[in-house]
């Protein structure tokens, strides 16, 4: 599943990111965006775009465009 699929209050692992842009991959890393690292989903915009994140202590908006290309693992 992807980062943009979850819903609001989930809670999934960071699997892979490799199928986007090579810089905002390396933000999205500077930031947090680990392998492994647990991303939440705190809310989404009221038109379903950008979405509200926490990953590793940051809380980052991100369009669901992008969110789209950043594969995870829901936490059971």
């Amino acid at each position: 599943m992807f980062l943009s699929d979850l819903k609001v209050g989930d809670s999934a692992y960071i699997i892979n990111m490799s199928n986007m842009d090579v810089a905002i991959r390396k933000k999205l890393l500077n930031l947090g965006f680990l392998p492994n690292a647990k991303v939440d989903l705190l809310c989404v915009a009221p038109l379903g775009d950008p979405l509200a994140v926490v990953c590793a202590n940051n809380r980052i908006a991100l369009r669901k465009s992008l969110a789209q290309f950043i594969l995870v693992k829901a936490e059971k």
